[in-house]
């Protein structure tokens, strides 16, 4: 197996996990009738993450050079929102939506993010290895 695909399944695989764990937490939102995420521009947090872990996994499957670009930004809005509910919740000013263990799931995304960031560079820069050889 390529190497390439290896980072390819791998970031498949943190995708898979956070559109579940953002889709979660989208139905309790729900559920509830509000309260669990915070508001962006009147939209809960949540859904934005959501909708954005969904381009970056359709991005993730086309081969085109523009897909990329998507998945960056996708990727890049969900990592801002994540970080400014991390920076919150160490400095208190925000308060993130928590596990059942009381994890705040901001530092969740930000994990989450960042792995898909980098498992995305490998991915990238192994394929221009291999177009090398």
């Amino acid at each position: 197996m390529k190497t390439s695909s290896v980072w390819f399944i791998i970031a498949l695989l943190i995708l898979a996990v956070a559109i579940y764990g953002s889709g979660s937490l989208c139905l309790n939102h729900m559920r509830v009738t509000g309260g669990i995420c915070p508001l962006i521009l009147g939209i809960p947090a949540c859904y934005i993450v959501f909708v954005c872990f969904i381009m970056a996994f359709i991005a993730h499957f086309n081969s085109m050079p523009v897909s990329n670009m998507i998945y960056f930004i996708s990727v890049g809005i969900v990592t801002l929102i994540a970080s400014y509910g991390t920076a919150g919740e160490l400095l208190g000013f925000a308060k993130c939506p928590r596990t059942d263990y009381g994890i705040p799931m901001c530092f969740i995304s930000l994990s989450i993010c960042i792995s898909l960031l980098l498992t995305k560079g490998f991915q990238l820069k192994a394929r221009k290895l291999l177009a090398k050889h």
